[in-house]
């Protein structure tokens, strides 16, 4: 599959990235939230990439020679808790379930990897839910390290 990456441009490409929050919700098992809980919290969270309170940050879109969206990124300004530092933060990736595998989700990361080390970022981070096996291995393959684990318990 031959593919490039691009900046987002346009309402056509925010309808593609929200077009994708099912492929999101699809891998998240919450015990405590019911799906529908889920799913508000995924349209209001992806909806953040267009907010400028967020402060930096940058979507990166991965597009087919036949001009086909993808996948794509949202990458911003993070906090690193333990140093007290700005660092960068995967808030949002997701692609195209027919271009799993393909190399398209690791050159996503690497513009986002790029994108912070232009910011002055000496780190990048991210959240995966717990339930997410296949993120969890694909970050883990690309050099990620668990840090902290967050429990919940419905009371």
């Amino acid at each position: 599959m031959t593919f490039s990456i691009r900046a987002e441009e346009n309402d056509a490409d925010r309808g593609f990235i929200e077009g994708l929050n099912p492929r999101l919700t699809e891998v998240i098992e919450a015990p405590a939230h019911s799906k529908r809980e889920v799913e508000l919290f995924q349209d209001g969270f992806t909806a953040t990439a267009w907010n400028s309170d967020i402060g930096e940050n940058a979507t990166f879109i991965a597009i087919q020679e036949c001009g086909e969206r993808i996948g794509y990124v949202n990458v911003r300004e993070g906090m690193d808790e333990i140093a007290g530092k700005k660092c960068g933060y995967i808030a949002l990736l997701a692609v195209k379930p027919e271009a799993e595998g393909q190399g398209v989700a690791r050159s996503l990361v690497n513009e986002a990897e790029q994108w912070a080390k232009k910011m002055g970022y000496a780190r990048l981070a991210l959240d995966v839910f717990a339930s997410n096996d296949r993120g969890l291995r694909f970050y883990e393959k690309a050099g990620f390290r668990h840090e902290t684990v967050r429990v919940i318990k419905q009371i």
